[in-house]
């Protein structure tokens, strides 16, 4: 895939390649009572070249983008997850219309599951069914780092893209990225019809999620280190977490206008309910995942309170490691430089 830094683009956040970057930009035909589809309608007044400006830094591209309409049957909902085993995207964009809804949604999860209340095109009506058998898929691309309320149009973001078409559509695309594992973003975008959506509106937004999917926000995290002579504290991530499972060290994100010291004892008291002292910078250490460029501030920490398991409240569990108890831990990627240092240190 094309995903390293080109000309006039911030090689931090960048995930454009040397050549033109292509967006797939899919959207649907008519359906059920429905005589207009606003996806369709909004897919086919884009252009097919369209400059783009990082939203995160500076940085500007000229994209490329394929538009395709889909049929509602299942031919429309396996055709992007077909294509995915010849063909390559920077970026996928699924359209779809949502009839009850006011406002526009991206979706971060698409379900395992079909239970159609109409037929589709083709007559075809699954009732509490499912489509891949492997669970629900989440998206991968950081939407939750954007700052939508800066958007001229705001879209919400939603958890639940329905048991129809557009939610098969979006799990096939989610699962065939995910079995063939190559860092494309895709997100699909629900939108209202025409009478609460202008069309001028729906390309600006459409703007605004594609520049967005194709730029990588970056971020500053406080991490905190727990520690006696010989170990230090490592943390599981819970289940709804993405990447979860894996073990981190306590901490987070430092909020707009927040020092990264002052983030550690505010994430500290979040997670652990602790008071927290910081009795020494360890380092500075930057990890640049697929969607996502992290800064990470770590400090040696101690408390006088009780680390106990009982106050977890964003993690599933804790436990007190050496170098040869951490190295049989599955750690998230970024702190794994963190866990070498440790070790060198005699931790």
């Amino acid at each position: 895939m094309n995903l390293l830094p080109t000309l006039h683009q911030n090689q931090e956040h960048s995930m454009l390649g040397l050549s033109m970057p292509r967006v797939l930009l899919t959207g649907f035909m008519p359906f059920g009572e429905h005589v207009e589809n606003i996806s369709e309608k909004l897919v086919n007044s884009m252009p097919t070249v369209l400059p783009i400006r990082n939203p995160f830094g500076p940085g500007r591209s000229e994209i490329s983008i394929e538009k395709k309409i889909l049929t509602v049957d299942v031919e429309g909902s396996t055709w992007t997850r077909d294509q995915l085993e010849s063909r390559e995207w920077d970026a996928i964009l699924h359209l779809g219309l949502c009839g009850e809804c006011t406002d526009s949604r991206i979706e971060l999860r698409a379900q395992d599951a079909l239970d159609m209340n109409i037929p589709d095109n083709s007559g075809r009506q699954i009732v509490q069914g499912t489509i891949g058998g492997n669970g629900d898929l989440m998206t991968p691309v950081q939407v939750k780092r954007w700052n939508i309320n800066s958007w001229k149009i705001k879209p919400t973001l939603s958890n639940d893209a329905g048991r129809y078409l557009c939610n098969e559509t979006y799990y096939r695309t989610l699962d065939a990225l995910r079995a063939s594992d190559v860092d494309v973003p895709c997100l699909f975008l629900h939108l209202p019809d025409s009478s609460h959506l202008a069309t001028s509106d729906g390309i600006q937004l459409i703007r605004d999620v594609i520049s967005h999917m194709l730029y990588r926000p970056s971020i500053q995290v406080a991490a905190g280190v727990f520690h006696t002579e010989t170990q230090y504290l490592a943390m599981q991530r819970s289940d709804s977490e993405i990447g979860s499972g894996k073990w981190e060290f306590p901490g987070g994100s430092v909020e707009a206008n927040e020092s990264p010291e002052e983030a550690m004892i505010r994430e500290l008291k979040e997670e652990l309910d602790v008071e927290s002292t910081i009795n020494e910078k360890l380092g500075i250490w930057s990890f640049t995942y697929p969607f996502l460029h992290v800064e990470l501030h770590v400090f040696l920490v101690s408390t006088e309170d009780s680390l106990d398991s009982s106050a977890l409240t964003v993690h599933k569990s804790m436990k007190w490691v050496n170098s040869e108890d951490s190295s049989e831990l599955d750690w998230l990627e970024a702190d794994l430089p963190i866990v070498k240092h440790l070790q060198d240190l005699g931790y």
